[in-house]
């Protein structure tokens, strides 16, 4: 070898041959680990001064290449200096190198592809919990994983340099109640939202499963007032994963720290508070991307053209007290909605929530364990399962003729489908049969709430506002007519005749200029540009109160080109009575059968009332 090891040094032997070696080093090097890795290839070595010092310490694989910079990576640490040249280093580096064993760092916490589920503190593999060692090593099936955040290396590092602290929230605790105790209790304290919730939460445990068959999970949205329990419930949920980890503020946080809190834990649940339409745009665009699985992606400082992708890997919840209309409803039609009111609350139910977070401050995780033991049983039967109750949704909304945004129920099948199969497992308090009770509830509610807050609704009510400050006027702009039918082009540009059995409320109105003043109006409003012509006509021709379009209808002062609606599905209420007004649109017979104008529109309801044929919108 030339060297030997004495009093915790290292001596190399001298060419003349005499009995007393040459001082390499006031420090003994013990190989530990050689933790592989394509980008931060590192070995873990303890080392031991002459002094007794001991220090446990992760070093760059390239820097232990040369004796410069390994020196210079290890005086950092403390009283330890190497005496000894070049040469000597590599001898002493051939035989520790012997001596590492190779092990795997956990990059990602959660599910990991080897058929494991990471903690902080050790992993749950083949229905087994396994802790890591003092050094953070654990092991599945014959390979060794390194755990940074609960390795000695890192004990002492001081809170502001701590890279791993959000980590060191993930980990097992033993549960001090079980999984139908716990739902129980979260019914209790939060009613009806609780088992969406929970069901969301489960979901999201197999999230890899769901987005690799369907290239898309859901968005939990928590929506409501100040102090109307939206942030508990939150809690509640995110503690089943985390030991009190705080939400990330979309208002606040960094856009780095944005991408990687969603690429950091696979198959948990993310919370992200303070959602307010007026995020900003990066922010905003991040959590529309969430949905199709899409992070970031940034290029290397590379000459080629390779790129690197922080990837979603876990469900998000968002909350705040804005419901999320921006551009077009893109986050809420990719949410599953749970609204929150003030309430006031018993002396009981504060003691149950009280208890509720006592749970949560002693620790839940060891719950995922309980429901990890399904999932070879969801791998198999997940896909099927979905396309089972998609079919059962769509039928019974058709049944209720109820109308029904696609991807909304979508979303919800996604949680169906894996609440079906562990509900016919374990006992969970409440059945899979609610579940899908409050989805059939929901889902009409909240295509309500986006048929009423899209960008054609938005349009409607525009025209409204126009009407009110007389800038359009009726009989000139547009007319309402009571018709038994009426002969048009469709959307296709193809002549058709429509006929009704009851006479029914024809909107006939004249873009050429209504459409400029909109725009300059929704500019003013809203501080940006309203819907474009094209895109304005792509939208009415596919919405369900379109009638056809007329090359020649005769309004009071002109004859033009108009478009056709059934008015009581547009989403507005365009009468305003004045008998004293002569237009020739309204007959006196008309008007004494025109309703009375409603100060809340529901667009749904009428929309039910009038259609004999459901078209999904």
């Amino acid at each position: 070898m030339g060297f030997y090891v004495h009093k915790g040094r290292y001596y190399f032997i001298t060419k003349d041959g005499s009995g007393k070696g040459q001082k390499g080093s006031n420090f003994i090097i013990k190989p530990l680990f050689h933790i592989y890795s394509k980008v931060d290839n590192k070995r873990l070595v303890e080392i031991t001064n002459e002094y007794g010092i001991i220090k446990i310490l992760d070093v760059q694989s390239k820097n232990m290449t040369s004796s410069e910079l390994f020196f210079q990576s290890i005086y950092g640490e403390g009283n330890f200096v190497w005496h000894g040249n070049k040469y000597q280093w590599l001898k002493i580096l051939e035989y520790i190198s012997r001596e590492f064993p190779l092990c795997n760092e956990l990059k990602t916490m959660g599910w990991q592809k080897e058929g494991f589920y990471a903690f902080a503190n050790g992993i749950f593999s083949e229905d087994t919990w396994k802790p890591v060692d003092q050094f953070g090593i654990t092991e599945h099936k014959g390979v060794k994983y390194f755990s940074p955040s609960y390795s000695t290396v890192y004990a002492g590092i001081r809170e502001d340099d701590d890279e791993y602290e959000n980590d060191r929230a993930f980990i097992y605790k033993q549960s001090p109640i079980t999984l139908k105790q716990w739902c129980i209790l979260m019914m209790d304290v939060y009613g009806d939202n609780a088992i969406i919730a929970i069901s969301y939460a489960f979901t999201a445990l197999f999230r890899d499963l769901i987005y690799e068959r369907h290239k898309f999970f859901p968005i939990l949205f928590l929506f409501g007032e100040k102090q109307s329990g939206k942030s508990q419930l939150a809690w509640s949920i995110s503690n089943l994963f985390f030991d009190n980890l705080p939400a990330f503020n979309l208002n606040s946080g960094t856009q780095v720290g944005f991408h990687r809190r969603n690429a950091r834990f696979r198959n948990t649940v993310g919370w992200f508070d303070e959602y307010t339409n007026d995020v900003p745009e990066p922010r905003f665009q991040g959590i529309k991307a969430s949905y199709d699985g899409i992070g970031h992606e940034k290029g290397k400082m590379t000459k080629d053209n390779r790129t690197e992708i922080t990837k979603v890997v876990d469900g998000i919840m968002a909350s705040g007290q804005y419901l999320p209309t921006r551009d077009d409803n893109a986050v809420l039609t990719r949410s599953i909605l749970l609204m929150f009111e003030k309430l006031k609350y018993s002396s009981v139910q504060t003691a149950k929530f009280e208890t509720l977070k006592n749970y949560e401050v002693q620790g839940l995780s060891s719950m995922l364990c309980d429901l990890l033991v399904f999932r070879k049983e969801l791998e198999t039967n997940v896909t099927r399962v979905y396309s089972d109750i998609m079919d059962q949704i769509k039928d019974d909304m058709v049944h209720i003729r109820q109308a029904f945004d696609e991807r909304l129920i979508r979303n919800y099948c996604s949680m169906l489908s894996v609440m079906k199969i562990i509900g016919s497992k374990l006992d969970l308090g409440f059945t899979y049969q609610q579940v899908y009770k409050l989805a059939m509830e929901r889902l009409p509610e909240q295509t309500k709430q986006i048929s009423s807050s899209e960008s054609l609704s938005n349009f409607w009510q525009m025209i409204e506002y126009l009407l009110d400050n007389k800038m359009i006027e009726s009989g000139v702009d547009f007319i309402i007519k009571g018709e038994l039918g009426i002969h048009s082009e469709d959307a296709k540009g193809m002549d058709q005749t429509v006929s009704w059995q009851k006479s029914k409320e024809v909107l006939y109105i004249r873009f050429s200029k209504i459409h400029p003043m909109y725009l300059e109006a929704h500019r003013k409003q809203f501080g940006k540009n309203g819907i474009d012509i094209t895109s304005l006509l792509h939208y009415i021709k596919h919405h369900h109160s379109y009638l056809g379009y007329k090359d020649c209808f005769r309004f009071r002062n002109t004859v033009s080109t108009c478009y056709c609606f059934d008015h009581a599905l547009v989403g507005a209420n365009l009468f305003r009575l004045n008998i004293d007004d002569p237009d020739p649109g309204k007959d006196k017979k008309y008007l004494s059968e025109v309703p009375k104008p409603v100060e809340s529109y529901d667009p749904v309801k009428a929309y039910n009332d009038n259609k004999s044929e459901l078209l999904p919108f």
